[in-house]
């Protein structure tokens, strides 16, 4: 098997988790906005439909942080250019996660709680969400040497494909601080 193949094949497992999270989308959206269970009611305020819009939205939040959590060994695993990014997967993702639980929770809660019990709920959701981008937060300023070595190289890359002089004989790019022409080898120094 080819290490190309033997890479593709190795990430499958982010394919399982991406399909699982959009059949659990779908299939919540289309069975809990189905009339059945819009109108069968589980309490006097609770209808079937936003428990199973609970149960599939909740499914798919629970999946795409164990994706985050799955990709964030996967990069400390495999090391790499891209492994700064496994200390901002989980905080990213737990940010994202914690700010959509807060509707999907209320698809349940909403209808059984008084007006002073969900000001306490907005609350503590507003208190779990700052604590999550607190942690994001951190986690940028942890990894903010790191960050900077890829923003600096990628933008001396894209200041070199900019003001790269071309070759005077064969026209070829060449980086900045090149000295000899990387196509012909003749110095960029020399008139053509």
């Amino acid at each position: 098997m080819t290490s190309e193949a033997t890479r593709e094949k190795s990430w499958d497992w982010a394919g399982r988790y991406v399909a699982g999270i959009v059949v659990a989308l779908v299939l919540a959206t289309a069975i809990g906005g189905m009339d059945l269970f819009a109108k069968t009611m589980i309490t006097g305020k609770l209808s079937a439909g936003q428990m199973v819009r609970f149960l599939g939205y909740g499914t798919a939040l629970a999946a795409f942080w164990m994706l985050g959590q799955r990709l964030t060994v996967v990069l400390r695993q495999r090391g790499g250019r891209w492994s700064f990014l496994q200390h901002l997967i989980l905080p990213v993702v737990s940010l994202v996660v914690m700010a959509m639980s807060y509707t999907v929770a209320l698809l349940v809660l909403g209808p059984l709680l008084g007006a002073s019990l969900l000001n306490i709920y907005n609350w503590v959701a507003i208190v779990a969400i700052l604590a999550c981008a607190a942690w994001v937060v951190l986690a940028v300023l942890g990894q903010s040497s790191a960050l900077t070595e890829v923003f600096t190289s990628a933008s001396v890359q894209m200041d070199d494909a900019v003001t790269a002089p071309g070759c005077p004989f064969c026209g070829a790019a060449n980086g900045a601080a090149d000295r000899f022409c990387g196509e012909c080898g003749k110095s960029l120094d020399a008139p053509a």
